[in-house]
């Protein structure tokens, strides 16, 4: 029994390693992640941006070839959730934040922001895929 234990001990303090840094990874980016969003806030703070809003959603660019990427970005405030449609990644109420997107056809995304009240703002833009 002893001598089982004497052989697998190596490979079982390797598995454990590699459960404590994943561990590591997924606190330092939640972590991270909280920061981020702190500083969004003390910018659209600092200037004057408290209200509820989407500030801005655009597309970048506006037409593309089929599989081609596009930028779809946002600025919000105010804002507790968010939802994209069609859903392509997980959004966040951020001052700045982008996705990517390759849309196969002409598509409209549409972008809905609530607050911590329950109202809600939406914005859209078209996207337009030369086929």
């Amino acid at each position: 029994m002893l001598a089982y234990l004497r052989r697998i001990l190596p490979f079982l303090s390797i598995l454990i390693l590699v459960a404590v840094a994943y561990d590591g990874y997924i606190f330092y980016s939640r972590w991270k992640w909280r920061q981020e969003a702190e500083r969004d806030r003390k910018v659209i703070a600092a200037i004057g941006g408290t209200g509820f809003q989407i500030r801005n959603f655009y597309a970048s660019p506006l037409s593309v070839r089929q599989g081609q990427a596009v930028s779809l970005c946002y600025s919000v405030s105010g804002a507790t959730t968010l939802h994209l449609d069609p859903p392509l990644a997980e959004v966040y109420p951020a001052f700045s934040h982008c996705v990517q997107a390759s849309p196969r056809q002409d598509t409209e995304f549409k972008l809905t922001a609530t607050d911590s009240s329950g109202h809600t703002a939406t914005a859209k833009v078209m996207v337009r895929v030369a086929h």
